[in-house]
């Protein structure tokens, strides 16, 4: 079965739909962007969001001592790395009992030794499809991001085969978390490879 990860999760509501569709992991941002939360508001959503999701941290260049903290409060359980590739930073991560994500391009040449490695585009969050035929996969479990739907996951995981799918603007409507297409992206991802093989 493949995976999901719904990134990108800002109110209660949003909470309350990735409960309903309990995919493996949820995503709190803490980088610049339309959909970065504070900690307070992630401790918040942490508290309301079921134990048997685990939420990851999503950050650019960040430090450890930006990091540190959230892992500390049990509000974050992974952490997911844009940016520079620091070898340094994710072993000490790593030490604080956390697996680490690191997201890099289809053209970037992996120099770290994360416990995943993710394929997203030039913009997170964007929407853009990537070119699934050009990944080369690492030796580390796989994350497929960029431009997923719930209308083209299957094909996605037909495509590359990844342990995880993850997905923000592709499920949400005017820019705002949809229930209906979280529930959607998250069965069908489930059970792609079940229908694949119909």
């Amino acid at each position: 079965m493949t995976k999901v990860k719904i990134c990108g999760l800002k109110t209660l509501a949003d909470v309350a739909a990735v409960n309903d569709a309990q995919p493996e992991l949820a995503g709190f941002v803490f980088a610049p962007s339309q959909r970065q939360i504070s900690t307070k508001q992630a401790q918040l959503l942490r508290q309301n969001l079921s134990a048997a999701i685990q939420a990851v941290g999503v950050f650019v260049n960040p430090t450890l001592a930006q990091i540190k903290p959230l892992i500390e409060k049990g509000i974050i359980q992974l952490v997911q790395l844009h940016g520079v590739q620091d070898q340094k930073l994710i072993t000490q991560l790593q030490q604080l009992g956390v697996k680490v994500i690191q997201a890099v391009q289809l053209e970037t040449e992996l120099v770290t030794n994360p416990d995943y490695v993710m394929f997203d585009g030039r913009q997170p969050g964007s929407g853009t499809v990537i070119d699934w035929h050009k990944i080369t996969k690492p030796e580390q479990p796989l994350f497929l991001a960029g431009g997923l739907t719930p209308t083209n996951v299957i094909d996605g995981i037909e495509t590359v085969i990844p342990a995880f799918v993850d997905v923000s603007s592709g499920v949400e409507t005017n820019g705002k978390k949809d229930a209906t297409k979280i529930m959607q992206f998250t069965r069908r991802a489930h059970y792609a490879r079940n229908e694949i093989r119909n």
